[in-house]
């Protein structure tokens, strides 16, 4: 029964039974709704518990684990140390039973660079003036000249192993110039031997100043020390200017030297 405003009751139309019916509804599947989604979230919540919980279920360390982990690593504070004698070993020279040992003298340094240009033999009676191959920085011949005080026509092969580094002796010999007032070679040395029944000068110029290991007048043995690579005289840089002049002519090291350097 519905109120009319007079405060009568008022039969209830078959239309607004029926509305009222279709409005019931719909509040039953809303408040139906509501109460899904609510649980939803519960069990949404209920399932992440879990794996919450498993960080929190793992074994404690025990106190000396927990310990030694926090630890730093450690250095050990032992110094260490390498030990290098006074002076390089000697250059021992062996031939047909005379052997000589040459101390090499202070300031001699290894080499700094070395390339595969040439290769030595260390039992040949003619050698390199490098015990191995090292890079070449101007060739023999003619060339572009390197300062505007310079040749443009080269006679020896420039050589840089590196400043400081030990000069050998090309074959046996007597030394006819040993010299730290040299001009533009600087300080330089100048060897004569007798190779194949031929003589032979080898010159090594621009060494370290009072590096010089010769004397004029002293015979030498193949691979003895001459000097130290260096920069003196007319040089752009620490380099070794070698010549070899069979009969005192300046020819290529690297055509003459190579069928000679055999054992």
């Amino acid at each position: 029964m519905i109120a009319d405003t007079a405060g009568h009751d008022i039969p209830p139309t078959r239309r607004r039974i029926r509305e009222h019916a279709i409005a019931a509804q719909a509040a039953h599947r809303q408040r139906r709704a509501r109460w899904l989604r609510r649980r939803g979230v519960a069990v949404v919540a209920m399932a992440a518990v879990p794996a919450l919980a498993v960080p929190l279920s793992l074994p404690s360390p025990s106190p000396a684990e927990a310990l030694t982990a926090q630890q730093p690593e450690t250095v050990s504070s032992q110094p260490q140390s390498l030990t290098v004698g006074d002076r390089a070993a000697p250059v021992v020279l062996d031939r047909d039973g005379f052997s000589a040992s040459v101390p090499l003298p202070d300031g001699a340094e290894p080499y700094a660079f070395t390339a595969a240009t040439f290769v030595n033999d260390p039992a040949s009676p003619v050698q390199w003036p490098f015990t191995t191959g090292v890079p070449v920085s101007s060739p023999f011949g003619y060339r572009i000249p390197p300062c505007s005080s310079c040749s443009s026509y080269h006679n020896g092969v420039d050589l840089t192993p590196g400043m400081g580094t030990s000069i050998q002796a090309m074959a046996d010999g007597i030394v006819t110039v040993a010299t730290d007032e040299g001009g533009s070679y600087g300080t330089y040395v100048v060897i004569r031997h007798e190779i194949d029944g031929q003589l032979v000068e080898s010159l090594y110029a621009h060494m370290i100043e009072g590096s010089i290991a010769l004397e004029v007048g002293e015979r030498v043995r193949v691979g003895q020390l001459v000097g130290l690579v260096g920069n003196t005289g007319l040089s752009t840089g620490a380099h070794l200017h070698f010549e070899v002049r069979p009969d005192g002519e300046p020819v290529d090291p690297f055509v003459w030297l190579p069928p000679r350097v055999r054992s």
